[in-house]
């Protein structure tokens, strides 16, 4: 071989090794997060089984990343389950539990936006992440992006929801639900992924990671979406709740009456039934808005894949809990029933698995130290929750030991001295349930629901004795929450 010819391969090979390098760079580059939490948000999406759901950018995102089916929030209310997650502490103690704001009852708490704000990430939030406005206030600052709003009250745009709001006694409140033909923009998910998209453009030039979080409000009440959003789901192709009965064996504390809803015009008081028409209308508002919070999902991923950060970013999909809608003859969340605490909760990772579920019982309080690992960062010390990054890397693997996921509903959760707390374990297939006089100990009631025969939790079967053994297990995993509950926080009397 002659000289030019060495020479040129030589040549060749390090032009080769030149223009990989700046890729090897690229890997080694912090990743971004973007996380979307969605309120009100059901597992009835179409990625999860529910077909007659369009939730097609959902799903997509599903599609690149894992998608857990039994995940849980540890309480179902929105105030809980959001503070619990961001302080990566269970909401049975400090009195998070309460639903007061996080400003008030843990001042001090290194929260996951402010750790990774001490990391060196560039913040920016959108919508609703906390539930209190003096949280996101304290918790931000200047890097919240507040729309400037085109909608009135809790997001209406027509005349007649705006003068509606006028006859209720809630601040805020018209109907419960309104449709309009109006470009996604002027309500306020719609809006506010606007902002984003604008802000995801600012960071992608910006020579840090990024940590944005966005809130988007929809499917939470009122069901406000464009018109188009209702027109995929003709009236005619909603049907009522299979399961309108409260769950049989039960008592006065599984199931609460009424709900929110109360609080829109022209509904129904708690003890009033709900005519057939009108939960029909109900059911389909809320479809809707899963479909208008949807898209807003799929402009998110767009974007991203536009501005080329998509290989370098963690995407993280969840929602506060889940809601009732007409099921068990409630409309509303706030109990320890599947169907309020089980939650959609996607990650989609870099170069990680892709169109995978996994079916086992993981916690929402996870989220924090698993971000914290994604990002090669060590968690603050306080977290509880625990790493989900050997799933991701492997969610095929056998766990080491059997996984279960706790929450809690209080009931008279503002007076300590009648709040009774339920107390609720799940594993792969059962939901056990204590209900306790948080003063005394004394448990005044218990349940029992049997996933593989009654997924939908129609029957309590803690007085079969086939069940003997398992509700030992889980009595004893419960027996760990209670004697961690604290009892001595400053929010034991407020309203």
């Amino acid at each position: 071989m002659n000289l030019f010819k060495v020479a040129t391969i030589l040549l060749v090979l390090f032009s080769s090794c030149k223009e990989a390098e700046p890729d090897k760079e690229k890997d080694r580059r912090p990743l971004n997060i973007l996380f979307i939490a969605v309120d009100d948000l059901r597992t009835e999406l179409n990625c999860y089984g529910a077909k007659h759901i369009k939730s097609p950018n959902i799903d997509r995102l599903a599609n690149n990343g894992i998608c857990f089916t039994k995940a849980h929030v540890q309480q179902a209310i929105c105030m809980a389950s959001r503070a619990s997650l961001l302080t990566g502490i269970r909401p049975e103690r400090h009195g998070i539990y309460t639903g007061e704001s996080v400003t008030d009852i843990l001042p001090e708490v290194l929260t996951m936006n402010k750790f990774f704000a001490q990391n060196g990430y560039e913040i920016a939030s959108l919508g609703k992440i906390y539930h209190h406005g003096e949280d996101t206030k304290k918790q931000f600052g200047d890097d919240y992006i507040a729309p400037n709003p085109t909608w009135r009250g809790l997001g209406y745009v027509t005349e007649k929801a705006i003068a509606q709001m006028k006859l209720t006694e809630k601040e805020g409140r018209g109907p419960a639900y309104e449709a309009a033909d109006v470009h996604d923009t002027l309500y306020q998910d719609g809006l506010n992924t606007l902002n984003a998209m604008r802000k995801l453009e600012e960071l992608q030039k910006i020579d840090k990671p990024f940590f944005m979080s966005i809130g988007l409000v929809k499917p939470h009440l009122p069901f406000v979406a464009p018109q188009k959003y209702w027109d995929m789901y003709p009236e005619e192709s909603v049907i009522l709740s299979k399961f309108q009965e409260r769950p049989k064996h039960t008592s006065k504390y599984t199931v609460r009456p009424g709900g929110e809803l109360t609080n829109y015009y022209g509904m129904p008081t708690a003890f009033e039934d709900i005519a057939d028409s009108t939960a029909i209308t109900l059911r389909r508002g809320y479809y809707a808005s899963v479909s208008y919070a949807d898209a807003q999902v799929g402009k998110l991923m767009d974007k991203l894949d536009e501005l080329d950060l998509r290989e370098h970013t963690v995407v993280v999909l969840w929602g506060d809990h889940g809601y009732k809608l007409g099921d068990y003859g409630s409309w509303c969340k706030w109990s320890n029933m599947n169907i309020d605490t089980n939650v959609p909760f996607i990650f989609s990772v870099p170069h990680g698995k892709k169109g995978v579920t996994y079916d086992q019982s993981v916690e929402v309080l996870d989220l924090y130290p698993t971000l914290a690992e994604l990002c090669k960062l060590t968690p603050p010390s306080h977290l509880e929750g625990k790493s989900l990054v050997p799933i991701l890397d492997d969610p095929e693997s056998e766990p080491g030991q059997k996984s279960y996921a706790f929450s809690i509903w209080p009931d008279n959760r503002w007076n300590y001295d009648k709040t009774v707390m339920g107390y609720s374990v799940s594993d792969d297939r059962y939901n056990y349930v204590e209900w306790v006089q948080l003063k005394t100990g004394e448990v005044l009631e218990r349940e029992l629901y049997d996933h593989e025969k009654d997924p939908m939790e129609t029957s309590n079967v803690i007085s079969e004795v086939q069940y003997k053994e398992v509700i030992n297990e889980l009595a004893e995993k419960v027996k760990l929450k209670k004697e961690a509950t604290d009892h001595d926080h400053g929010f034991k009397n407020l309203r």
